[in-house]
């Protein structure tokens, strides 16, 4: 089931797992998807409620008025802003368009990327990012030479690492002075703490498109909403000749809504935190765990003892209603590494003992 290709192997597939492992989808705690841990803003399920006569005529083409919405809120103009089904349909979108013929990708990195550049025949190269959280400016700029597209993850899936600097800035220059487009997926930005004034998308490159979930942020996987940024001609490209109804009514609403919550990214933040913190502490406290200290709502764990295998952990663990996201089919990554998603207080506590038993049991 972890690796059910229908998902791509992703987590967050509840009916498969309850299929598999015999209970219902709501008895799990979904480690294995990394979306806002607080739920949707307050409200918005009532929001929806009253709103669902709208299925029943076409939704506002482009998302319009949730577009300016938006873009004033990134402090971006329109003409800069694309509405589309969540982010990795905005990346796909973007290759197809693109139609790259050398890609250069990140590995440990988010598997759309890969998928994104086989569906147009691209020639794949990878760069290995280093798991100290330290970035090749040097190295990654010689592996530029020779790609005319290049993607990066800030902060990176499933690593969590941040990278934000001067570094990623002059690597962005660079490529466009090497007329490589920069595709950065910024999925995960938000639930760091950091401003939207740090945000990438406002560098103005001329080369430099900007990917970004509201799915994750917002809680939203069942309605799907995401945006990109980029060059004004470009979005206007894509605007013209792309899908007019991209974004359905419902997600459209659900996003009007979760603009106007009232303090609903400082609780967030304030619980990823809080939570990653108490993850990282007691995680540190299993013998045969090395955690990696990221800065999302997620952590990348590596098991250290003799034969540990994440897939056997992941099937003890879903037996017993917990589901993990195992890591090994990452690039670069291999059957110790699993990830799990920052969640709240009992969630985690529940977490922490189960997997301080398992490990318990190994010799």
């Amino acid at each position: 089931m972890h690796r059910n290709r229908e998902a791509g192997g992703h987590g967050g597939d509840l009916e498969a797992a309850a299929r598999e492992f015999g209970l219902r989808p709501d008895q799990f705690c979904d480690f294995s998807s990394n979306v806002n841990p607080l739920g949707p803003p307050s409200g918005l399920k009532e929001e929806l409620i009253a709103s669902i006569d709208e299925i029943s005529r076409y939704p506002t083409p482009q998302a319009r008025d949730f577009r300016a919405a938006l873009a004033s809120h990134l402090k971006l103009p329109e003409s800069m802003v694309l509405l589309g089904n969540g982010a990795n349909e905005l990346i796909h979108l973007l290759f197809l368009w693109k139609r790259p013929q050398r890609v250069l990708i990140p590995s440990p990195g988010f598997s759309e990327y890969t998928r994104a550049a086989r569906l147009v025949n691209a020639k794949i190269k990878e760069f290995p990012l280093p798991l100290d959280g330290s970035l090749d400016k040097d190295g990654l700029l010689a592996k530029l030479s020779g790609s005319d597209f290049f993607v990066f993850c800030s902060p990176n899936n499933p690593t969590g690492f941040f990278y934000h600097g001067e570094d990623l800035r002059e690597i962005i220059q660079k490529a466009g002075e090497k007329g490589t487009t920069v595709l950065l997926d910024e999925s995960f930005f938000a639930l760091t703490g950091k401003p939207l004034a740090q945000s990438y998308a406002n560098i103005g490159c001329d080369n430099l498109w900007v990917v970004n979930s509201l799915t994750k942020l917002w809680a939203l996987p069942g309605l799907r909403l995401g945006y990109l940024c980029g060059p004004q001609e470009g979005i206007k490209a894509l605007t013209e000749n792309g899908d007019p109804w991209r974004v359905n009514a419902l997600a459209q609403r659900a996003g009007q809504y979760c603009l106007t919550a009232v303090n609903y990214l400082e609780k967030t933040i304030a619980l990823v935190k809080r939570e990653r913190e108490f993850l990282i502490e007691q995680l540190r406290s299993i013998e045969g765990i090395t955690v990696f200290r990221g800065a999302a709502n997620f952590l990348l764990l590596r098991g250290e003892k003799d034969r540990f295998s994440a897939t056997d952990l992941f099937r003890e663990l879903a037996s017993r209603g917990i589901l993990i996201r195992d890591a090994s089919n990452y690039a670069g990554l291999d059957q110790r590494y699993f990830r799990v998603a920052v969640l709240g207080r009992e969630k985690n506590k529940r977490f922490v003992e189960e997997l301080r038993r398992y490990f318990a049991r190994q010799t």
